[in-house]
């Protein structure tokens, strides 16, 4: 046995020390980089983050506090107004950058709907007397808020991948893998400071004046900085294209119902992939292939001809119709999701609001924020490296089902969280005072905020993973914005559900019954969750066989992934 020597050790431990920095360098070199333009974008990232966790999410706050004194279900109304609005308006920002100039134009005037919404709504933040004046100047700014968070939420994660992808030192081979972790780092230093600053801000006034200020000194920087950027074209439909080439081809099949179903692949127009019976095979949409047939005894006498009159429609245009209105049952579950959401987005830091102490009430939602971003990198690490090709489509169903599960158990843990803190209120005697601090530590909504987290990182990202892969890649924009529409709407149901339950509120939160809200919300996800589970068997029965030969999938999705919740 050869006996080991010290300098034989001292050599190793060298070479290991070599190895690591190598590794480190590597990785510094591969995720790091100088780019002007990014360095620009980060002030807009930085007020946009800033706005977002010291504004919009605890916006109810606001205006329950002293002077505005809504009382809970106006203020609620108003929360959902923003929320829905800012959702709703994101299909038509997905329009905007084909008519226009691109994401920049978006980028700019979304952020100074902002600014307008901050100054609008703040001004009664500096006015001690209860004006009526005051609370339509805060409806507006709630519209212009909405408006312009929608524009920066959508488009400046996009417009910093356009700007790193223009640094790229070899511009005909793009490593879309590099450009994602440079995102990642980059959009991570502003949310850092972002973070730190939310938690120093301690007053409204405060508040309004540090964010406005933000908002409008990087906005005049990047206005400044604009000839550093790289703007590209919008490639792939827009979503209103997109919706529009569905609405055609059901006209176009409406038109041709006299018809007989296709019998032979040279009947339908521009079919590639020589099928009969167009891909996706559902029975029910089976009539909507008539939109592809060629008709011969017409007076248009070309197939373009008859095109351009709005009678005849491709194949792809035909699947991508049937694809999307298939998914139309999966979108219905996610409203009753999208109500859960919109109801811990509203009601969740106006519990917080007296807790002790109220100002940590935004390391909740950054714990919020840190267990979506870890949920949806855990299953996308899983299902990449556990489950095998055959079997993702059910695994990532499974997903989106376990995200509808924690939302039942987060109303349930919202619900006896919210009993315990009446309970303590009432043996306190602070029903009627909202000024005083309730004995009670605000980290009992730990546990509530951290599954809100996890169900949007398993259900929401979840349904956009599982969407991806239905839908070819030109496509992921525009499913994107309706899934985001569909949640969103659903802020408008949270809506017209607080008011037929006005009876359970009253003017101020200690004085509601929010624990019977929660309750019958708890109720209505389990159901929403054997209803999900039904209508999943429709998408994993696997008469889909087709699917991967149909539509062309992009590579390397799991780390774009895992950067759009760090944006969100």
């Amino acid at each position: 046995m050869i006996p080991i020597t010290v300098p034989y050790l001292k050599l190793h431990s060298s070479f290991r020390a070599i190895i690591t920095q190598l590794r480190v360098i590597s990785w510094i070199s591969y995720n790091i980089c100088f780019c002007k333009a990014a360095l620009i974008l980060l002030g807009l990232i930085f007020s946009h983050k800033l706005v977002d966790l010291a504004v919009v999410a605890v916006l109810i706050t606001y205006l329950t506090d002293y002077p505005r004194n809504y009382n809970v279900v106006e203020a609620a109304r108003l929360v959902n107004l923003q929320e829905g609005i800012s959702a709703s308006t994101v299909i038509f920002l997905t329009c905007i950058p084909d008519a226009f100039s691109g994401r920049l134009n978006v980028i700019f005037y979304s952020t100074i709907s902002c600014i307008l919404g901050l100054v609008l709504l703040f001004i009664t933040a500096f006015d001690e007397a209860a004006n009526p004046l005051l609370k339509r100047l805060i409806l507006i700014g709630v519209v212009f808020l909405a408006v312009g968070k929608a524009g920066m939420q959508r488009f400046l994660g996009p417009f910093l991948a356009d700007q790193l992808r223009a640094h790229e030192p070899i511009k005909l081979n793009i490593s879309e893998h590099r450009v994602s972790a440079r995102k990642r780092v980059w959009w991570l230093i502003p949310f850092f400071f972002s973070v730190i600053a939310s938690v120093q801000l301690s007053s409204w006034r405060v508040i309004s004046i540090f964010t406005v200020s933000a908002t409008g000194i990087t906005l005049f920087i990047f206005r400044l900085g604009i000839r550093f950027c790289h703007c590209t074209e919008i490639t792939g439909p827009a979503a209103g294209s997109s919706l529009a080439v569905v609405f055609r081809v059901v006209k176009a099949a409406l038109s041709k119902r006299h018809l007989n179903n296709p019998y032979s692949s040279n009947q339908l127009y521009r079919n590639d992939q020589n099928q009969v019976h167009l891909f996706p095979q559902v029975k029910f949409f089976r009539w909507l292939d008539k939109a592809a047939i060629i008709e011969p005894s017409t007076t248009l006498i070309s197939p373009e001809e008859q095109e351009k009159a709005g009678r005849l429609c491709t194949v792809a245009q035909v699947r991508d119709t049937k694809l999307m209105l298939k998914m139309v049952p999966i979108w219905t579950t996610f409203v009753v999701f999208g109500l859960i959401v919109s109801t811990g987005q509203t009601f969740f830091p106006e519990q917080g609001n007296q807790l002790n102490p109220k100002d940590f009430i935004t390391y909740l939602l950054v714990i919020q924020h840190l267990s979506r971003v870890f949920g949806n990198f855990l299953c996308n690490r899983l299902l990449s490296k556990w489950v095998p090709e055959a079997k993702q489509k059910g695994a990532k169903i499974v997903r989106i089902w376990a995200g509808m599960v924690l939302s039942t158990i987060c109303c349930a843990v919202a619900w006896r969280v919210e009993v315990h803190r009446l309970i303590i209120i009432n043996n306190n005697v602070l029903l009627d005072n909202t000024d005083e601090v309730i004995p009670m530590s605000i980290f009992w909504l730990a546990p509530q905020f951290c599954l809100l987290g996890l169900m949007k990182g398993l259900a929401r990202d979840g349904i956009n993973k599982f969407l991806d892969d239905q839908f070819p890649e030109p496509m992921h924009s525009c499913v994107s914005a309706i899934t985001e529409l569909v949640t969103g709407l659903a802020s408008f149901v949270n809506i017209v559900s607080v008011y037929f339950n006005k009876s359970l509120f009253a003017h101020t939160l200690n004085s509601s019954r929010l624990d019977e809200y929660y309750k019958m919300l708890t109720i209505v996800s389990f159901i929403n969750i054997c209803y999900f589970w039904w209508i999943s068997t429709f998408y994993t029965r696997g008469d889909d066989t087709t699917e991967a030969d149909v539509i062309p999938q992009a590579t390397g999705r799991e780390e774009e992934e895992d950067f759009k919740v760090i944006v969100v």
